[in-house]
């Protein structure tokens, strides 16, 4: 390739979007367009984006699904430092040394693929971007969830979750070179998120209600040996009674922020192509159904392929590879 047509090539961005534990799904939407010859050259997220808009710039991505599928509710609970001081439930510092040892914790600037994470100045409102320094750093900086995380101090400002601002960070990616840019948007409706609270939720709520996995009762078993303090306040996110609970209506009302602000920056920031994997019946905590989430993400991409082969021809992508794993394997077995 001459450097005149190198020069031409147009830079693919992802912009990955914030969403708490559906934000696993971001894994199957990457790995399924890299699969098919879409490899970003730049990446950029929000909150659980960054994490993993991360790892697959750190060329980790395979690393952190191995992870986060083995995880069970049990795992995630041991991940959690309560704290109840320092404005939020928890430091969130064993859960990022954790990823870190998933993932690494490079220098931005020294990663093969360009990545950048957003945050929000909790006292101006300001939209910050974290494009050097320390991995990690970003990441944890861009996912103060409000109220569940506690602030990150990062550059002389108190940062929060970078969804707050803006949850799906196309605007980032432009900024960091990309002329393409395919966005992930795991916001959901307000209209699909208010179905628990039409088909029966408040039966579903009684104590005795069979909907508990075996995960469930093993978290459960680990919460129980908590203090008195936590095990109250574990009894007002399960949200018994009839009552939506305490972590309920701080998921809901982040939730709720989030689908509007994304609404409204997608509208005046478009990408060329926007996904958004049908994730209504997992929840913001539901991190130990990753594979669920996953396959949800990949699922997306098999729902896109007319878009993804116009946009193909756009990228001078020459041949497109099969999204599911399956068909994927069965190309290698033709290939050999």
């Amino acid at each position: 390739m001459s450097g005149r047509q190198a020069a031409k090539r147009l830079r693919l961005g992802l912009a990955l979007g914030s969403g708490a534990a559906r934000g696993w799904a971001h894994i199957g939407v990457v790995t399924a367009l890299v699969e098919r010859g879409f490899k970003p050259d730049i990446v950029a997220g929000a909150s659980v984006g960054a994490l993993v808009a991360a790892a697959y710039a750190n060329g980790r991505l395979e690393a952190l699904e191995g992870w986060v599928t083995a995880m069970t509710q049990r795992d995630v609970w041991r991940l959690v430092d309560t704290v109840f001081r320092g404005g939020g439930v928890m430091t969130g510092n064993r859960l990022m040394m954790a990823i870190a040892t998933q993932i690494g914790d490079p220098r931005i600037e020294e990663l093969p693929v360009a990545f950048g994470a957003v945050a929000t100045d909790l006292y101006t409102g300001e939209e910050i971007w974290l494009r050097d320094g320390s991995m990690m750093t970003a990441i944890r900086a861009s996912s103060g969830l409000p109220g569940l995380f506690a602030p990150s101090w990062h550059q002389d400002r108190w940062l929060i979750d970078g969804g707050v601002v803006n949850p799906v960070p196309v605007s980032l990616c432009r900024a960091l070179g990309a002329d393409v840019v395919i966005a992930v948007d795991l916001s959901r409706p307000v209209t699909r998120a208010a179905m628990r609270a039409t088909r029966g939720g408040a039966a579903a709520r009684r104590p005795g209600a069979s909907e508990n996995t075996p995960a469930s009762a093993e978290g459960t078993a680990v919460l129980r040996s908590w203090s008195g303090l936590i095990d109250g306040l574990v009894e007002s996110f399960r949200a018994r009674r009839s009552e939506p609970g305490l972590f309920e209506v701080m998921a809901s009302a982040v939730g709720i922020m989030q689908e509007r602000i994304t609404r409204d920056r997608l509208a005046a920031d478009p990408p060329d192509l926007v996904l958004k994997p049908d994730l209504a019946k997992l929840q913001l905590m539901d991190f130990h159904r990753a594979r669920e989430s996953i396959d949800t993400g990949r699922k997306s991409i098999e729902a896109a392929e007319v878009e993804l082969t116009r946009l193909a021809a756009r990228l001078d992508i020459k041949r497109m590879r099969p999204a599911g794993r399956k068909a994927a394997a069965k190309t290698r077995g033709r290939r050999r």
